[in-house]
């Protein structure tokens, strides 16, 4: 459960909401406590209502804040505003504390007001219907009535203040979350668009025409599926593993059509999972592509990748084996996986490398 800081007594917002709700509350809460409202009345009582609504500030502040308190406990704020039990509890807590605390702002009130009569040296003008028992009991009931209806128009105001809040924060969200998007599209469409990959595709498929026409057929169809999901799907949020897979399997036999036995890549993923959990797309395209880009390979030592999932990760690992004049940091859209695994899932994505392994973990989605 999050906490609250005590600096969100000190927000600049909150205290406009308490200073907005206390401008209303206030007059009217005076109209009714008092049957005559004369020059007199008002001059006499005008320092008490300054009091008053310095005291009334204080109040509906804190009490704001204990809304907050309420819509943190409950999980009001966890992306799920208008879900019914949740906002149930908020309004009971809410109404059973709107009464406590009204009681208690009586009773200081009442208190208060006779003190600050004695040391302001004030004289409080009151009309003989003022002091009769039944006024007093007809005031107290309207005082209470009215208190607490601000009190869980408070509620209201802050819960709808902060689920717009939280509109908002999900709008930015999906607009950097498309932006990362598109540059992972872009990335992908750029590497694959390359002179020097198309260069080694035609070259290849010329070889596989003249040497194996059945293989050219099975290049041809994997290279255009691999362009397909490109454009299909790497403008989505997330894909499931089952679909990653497909597109995987169909751009390593590319892969494998150029570097044959130089490199290996095996993927360890239990059958039920490909279809529970999901990956952003093209995730697993740009580990492969950096793999094979900035380490050395051969047939006595070839590239071994492997993508196995522990717990609830992906783990991508192969051997550090740097080709020379290609620097460590030089990965191709590392950033932008963790750019984009930021947006979608609270679990980080973590990068680490030793000596000899090069090892990235990618949280599964759900």
């Amino acid at each position: 459960m999050r906490l609250i800081s005590t600096s969100n007594l000190f927000s600049k917002q909150e205290w406009q909401l308490a200073a907005g709700i206390v401008c209303i509350y206030l007059p009217v809460r005076i109209f009714v406590s008092n049957t005559v409202l004369s020059g007199e009345v008002i001059l006499s009582k005008a320092p008490l209502w300054l009091a008053e609504f310095l005291v009334n500030l204080l109040f509906f502040r804190l009490w704001i804040f204990i809304i907050g308190a309420i819509q943190y406990s409950s999980g009001r704020l966890n992306l799920s505003p208008f879900k019914l039990p949740r906002r149930l509890f908020t309004y009971v807590v809410g109404l059973f504390l709107a009464i406590l605390f009204n009681f208690a702002f009586i009773f200081l009130w009442l208190n208060m007001e006779k003190l600050l009569a004695q040391q302001l040296h004030i004289t409080i003008k009151r009309t003989e219907q003022e002091t009769q028992p039944f006024h007093l009991q007809q005031k107290a009931k309207a005082n209470t009535a009215l208190t607490v209806m601000a009190m869980l128009a408070t509620i209201y105001m802050v819960s709808v203040k902060r689920s717009n809040e939280q509109l908002e924060q999900v709008s930015l969200r999906a607009e950097r979350l498309e932006k990362e998007n598109l540059q992972t599209r872009f990335l992908a469409l750029k590497n694959q668009l390359s002179p020097h990959f198309l260069f080694n595709s035609l070259s290849i498929l010329t070889s596989l025409i003249e040497k194996n026409p059945q293989q050219s057929v099975l290049y041809v169809n994997r290279l255009s599926k691999s362009y397909r999901y490109i454009l299909d799907h790497s403008d989505q949020e997330s894909v499931t593993l089952k679909t990653e897979l497909d597109f995987i399997n169909a751009y390593v036999f590319l892969l494998k059509s150029r570097f044959e036995e130089k490199m290996q890549v095996n993927i360890e993923i239990p059958q039920a999972a490909l279809d529970q959990y999901k990956i952003a797309p093209l995730t697993l395209q740009l580990l492969i592509e950096n793999a094979v880009k900035h380490n050395q390979m051969s047939l006595e030592n070839p590239l071994l990748i492997t993508i196995e999932m522990i717990g609830y990760q992906l783990v991508v690992t192969n051997p550090v084996r740097r080709r020379n004049g290609v620097p460590a940091s030089a990965e191709i859209g590392l950033p932008n996986i963790i750019r984009r695994y930021g947006l979608l899932t609270n679990e980080p994505v973590t990068v680490s490398e030793t000596d000899d392994l090069f090892i990235v973990k990618i949280p599964l989605l759900t």
